[in-house]
């Protein structure tokens, strides 16, 4: 593999006007991974009795990384690979699947990891570069220890926004060095590093802390936002609750279209993230389902205002099946 660069450190060529802009670096950085199409990276996979090729791609991933997290490995993988093509951020679980997959060699796990990652990374997924950068700073999965692009795969996901890259930016910098980019990216992490920057600014003189003025407002323009970041978190935990709900009462969301199930899962939620009664993310999914049974009803006033779906929602003894089973009990009784 070979790489351009314009100066070693990606961000000190901003200060010194080497014109490269963001989308020209982000190519020459995609120039240093193999060629590689989402056809050639994805393989084949057979549905389960949790996925099946038809249902939604949110839903997908989102049953897809709740069976990895539980452990359930081989489903999680078929569900993950139904969900890639519109959800990149699953490529990143699939490359951790190939790492722990006993059937293979070393090096074929490897392999099967670092294009999964690589792939990914090559989309702009921020979760994938932060992963790139440690591949390279330590030499792994097949591929030799480089530390200056490890950095610039760690400026990219940081440039997506990611904090915990930016975070790592912020050290490295300092330990190379560079006051200017760690006091710049420090300040886009917020006012809540105040006093690190205190300290780094106490190292600086009057020429450098203008140059990392001028470095943190460029960078303004170019980092995602965190509102964006907060966004796609929102966005994705529309797929995670939909699975959750899928998993527990499958039928639960029948006879929504995709557009349907989304704004309504989105509109609950927000309504749970701000309702003191709910407590739990098990309790926002049950929340929404006694929500969608009361629609279905006709009933248009908060669920929670009945003293006995409330008291459901507080069991913690039970599944959130059986929790749904006795809340729908509850709301047929109560609207026949």
């Amino acid at each position: 593999m070979h790489y351009i660069r314009c100066l070693p450190v990606v961000f000190s060529s901003l200060i010194l006007g080497c014109a490269v802009t963001p989308e020209q670096q982000e190519a020459d950085l995609n120039a240093t991974l193999p060629a590689m199409t989402l056809e050639s990276v994805l393989p084949s996979a057979e549905e389960n009795a949790y996925c099946k090729r038809h249902m939604d791609s949110d839903i997908l991933y989102g049953v897809g990384t709740t069976l990895f997290n539980d452990n359930d490995v081989a489903n999680a993988k078929s569900c993950l690979i139904f969900a890639a093509p519109e959800h990149n951020r699953a490529f990143c679980y699939l490359s951790l699947i190939a790492d722990r997959d006993q059937q293979k060699s070393q090096a074929d796990r490897d392999q099967e990891s670092f294009r999964y990652m690589a792939y990914a990374a090559s989309q702009n997924d921020w979760c994938a570069e932060y992963g790139m950068w440690r591949v390279y700073q330590i030499g792994s999965k097949g591929v030799e220890r480089d530390p200056e692009l490890a950095k610039r795969w760690l400026e990219r996901s940081a440039l997506h926004g990611y904090n915990e890259s930016q975070s790592a930016l912020v050290y490295r910098y300092e330990a190379d060095g560079d006051l200017v980019s760690s006091l710049a990216w420090s300040r886009i992490l917020g006012d809540e590093q105040a006093d690190q920057q205190d300290q780094l600014r106490q190292k600086m003189d009057a020429k450098q802390l203008a140059a990392s003025d001028k470095l943190y407002e460029r960078l303004t323009k170019q980092v995602t936002s965190k509102e964006t970041m907060y966004a796609e978190a929102r966005e994705e935990d529309i797929g995670r609750y939909s699975a959750t709900i899928h998993l527990a009462v499958p039928q639960a969301l029948d006879g929504m279209s995709t557009e349907q199930r989304r704004e309504f899962i989105r509109e609950t939620l927000t309504i749970a993230l701000e309702n003191d009664q709910i407590e739990s993310r098990e309790q926002v999914a049950l929340y929404m389902m006694m929500t969608r049974s009361a629609r279905l009803k006709g009933i248009t006033t908060d669920v929670l205002a009945n003293e006995q779906l409330l008291a459901i929602l507080h069991n913690d003894e039970l599944t959130l099946a059986e929790a749904q089973a006795q809340a729908q009990g509850v709301i047929d009784a109560a609207y026949p």
